[in-house]
């Protein structure tokens, strides 16, 4: 009966279902039934466990897997919670360009990015995503041709692949905490590393460093288990999963560091003489092709791209973020927000145990994060995304020092009283995970509010009639092409208010993430507001915090001519609740 009511849903599309629409989707429903179908066939097949010992045995060995489950649905949902913040706008730097190049490799065929700034795994993962979503979505009628996709279509979809990222490493997070320390361990650095907010928030972009975490985590993995037990398949295998860490970013690098000390702990005075340092090396070239194909078909951009990188973090850092005694801003910033206050300080007394106590796979495991940290303290720029491959050792630390505190204590005479070590596991899981859970859902809930972007979007369409000839920038409102006139530019300030002016372009629309982005002295800055001397503004749309996010949107009308000096009697309408 079971087979034949999946059967018929499946032969007719759940055509008998359709009395139930539109108040309930037949698709869920036919879904659901077939669902229940599946699991009436296997208990039919399997049958059900026989008695309390059975059942105890069943939930035994579900436990594990049943919490780690829930771990990873958590951690899903923080981070895909968010990402439709400021949707179909973008007010993250960068992500506009990222997707525009994606898209074009989709539409052109060319898979050479020809930019060498950032490596291009994550921009491949994102061009497969999207792929993806437009096969699926071309039986709807969404698009016939990919030539229709825009840059705001995939937007989400981009944040997407940062999302799954972040979820994964999560799950290599319990694995790394699981071989080293423990099923305990691994759980609650799982844990953890779910609900840390920097954790979070950085993977609900559409760059690089969510991807970076989870393969420094997943070398790191590969490489402790190449300590354990050895051989050349194995040591190429790192190799290839390092090659591709390098091609996630640049930085890294910093993973062959903990094979270099794997491949010393594992073969002593052989190192040099064995081939696994060279397989290894073999592999690290191989993977790193995988991810970035094209490099060599460039090779004086790709290296004068790198050494900018390296010159800029190096050396010149760059305005609005230059940072300095970073080891200590980082600290602070991982403290108050990134993986909370308790977490911090229970990774640091985790460092100093395993530090203490310390052995080939724990110096190993240590070595990522401490020079890792150590390379990104030194750097002239103070990037918060940066930081977060560095979490999941950090998470997996915490755990530790909490399961030696409870450890050491069920040995105390204290501890030996029934309650005493249940309901300190129950405090200390309370001060490590409650407040990086709360502000990682203040962060989701804040940030996908109506943004300043929907207000000026909806003040724009009550106010200009259609045909109103406007010219946005990046990082403003996204705008209906049918009903408006759109000149797109980076940033407005490129061109000059008479060349608006013969294009017939009647306002301008800017951005605070343009025009405050550097300090008053920049020519950037400078020339905003002499952009703001010569065209009046008209309506201003600033946000509000914890209940309008983004940035302070303004629409200049461009004055027929331009003013001798600055404006006196500039008009101003005001956003609803400005």
């Amino acid at each position: 009966m079971a087979l034949a009511a999946a059967t018929a849903t499946v032969l007719t599309n759940a055509y008998y279902l359709r009395f139930l629409e539109p108040g309930i989707s037949r698709r869920f429903v036919a879904i659901l039934v077939i669902a229940l179908c599946a699991a009436t066939v296997a208990v039919a097949e399997w049958g059900l466990p026989r008695g309390a010992g059975a059942w105890r045995s069943v939930a035994r060995r579900s436990a594990v897997p049943g919490l780690l489950a829930l771990v990873l649905a958590l951690a899903f949902g923080l981070r895909v919670g968010g990402i439709t913040a400021g949707l179909p706008q973008s007010y993250v730097a960068d992500e506009y360009d990222f997707v525009h190049g994606q898209l074009g490799m989709m539409k052109t065929g060319n898979l050479n990015p020809r930019t060498w700034y950032h490596p291009t795994l994550q921009p491949y993962l994102a061009l497969a995503t999207y792929s993806t979503v437009f096969l699926l979505e071309v039986p709807r009628g969404r698009w016939a041709r990919v030539q229709e996709v825009t840059e705001e279509d995939m937007l989400y979809w981009g944040r997407f692949v940062g999302v799954m990222a972040g979820a994964a490493a999560v799950l290599v997070t319990f694995l790394l905490g699981r071989r080293l320390f423990g099923t305990m361990v691994g759980l609650l650095a799982a844990a953890l590393m779910a609900v840390f907010p920097g954790a979070v928030q950085h993977s609900q972009y559409n760059k690089p460093d969510p991807v970076l975490a989870l393969m420094t985590a997943v070398s790191v993995l590969v490489i402790l288990v190449y300590l354990e037990r050895g051989g050349r398949g194995l040591a190429l295998g790192c190799g290839v999963v390092m090659g591709l860490t390098l091609a996630a970013k640049y930085n890294g690098i910093v993973v062959v560091a903990p094979f270099v000390l794997a491949v010393a702990f594992r073969l002593g005075p052989r190192l040099l003489t064995s081939p696994d340092l060279y397989l290894g090396a073999l592999g690290t070239v191989a993977g790193f092709f995988l991810g970035c194909p094209f490099f060599l078909t460039e090779l004086n951009l790709f290296l004068n791209h790198v050494a900018d990188d390296l010159y800029t973090y190096g050396f010149q850092g760059r305005p609005g973020a230059e940072g300095v005694d970073n080891w200590e801003g980082h600290a602070v910033y991982t403290s108050r927000y990134g993986a909370g206050y308790w977490a911090t300080r229970a990774g640091v007394a985790g460092l100093g145990l395993v530090l203490y106590r310390v052995n080939a796979a724990r110096a190993v495991f240590l070595s990522f994060p401490v020079l890792y940290y150590g390379y990104y303290s030194l750097q002239r720029i103070n990037y918060r995304p940066n930081l977060i491959p560095v979490y999941p050792f950090l998470a997996v630390l915490a755990a530790y020092a909490v399961a030696e505190l409870l450890g050491w204590l069920g040995r105390r005479p204290l501890g030996q009283r029934r309650a005493v070590v249940p309901l300190t596991a129950a405090v200390l899981l309370v001060l490590l995970l409650v407040p990086p859970l709360v502000t990682a859902v203040r962060y989701d809930v804040e940030n996908t509010r109506r943004d300043t972007g929907s207000y000026a979007r909806e003040w724009i369409d009550r106010t200009f009639p259609p045909g109103t000839h406007l010219a946005l920038e990046r990082h403003t409102p996204v705008l209906d092409r049918s009903r408006y006139k759109i000149t797109q530019e980076a940033r407005l300030i490129t061109r000059s208010v008479r060349s608006y002016r013969d294009e017939g372009v009647q306002y301008l629309v800017v951005s605070s993430m343009a025009y405050e982005r550097y300090g008053g002295e920049h020519n950037q800055t400078r020339s905003y507001q002499k952009l703001f001397a010569i065209c009046p503004l008209v309506a201003e749309f600033a946000p509000v915090s914890g209940q309008r996010p983004g940035p302070t949107i303004r629409i200049l009308r461009v004055p027929s001519e331009e003013p001798a000096g600055s404006p006196t009697g500039a008009s101003r309408a005001e956003a609803p609740g400005t």
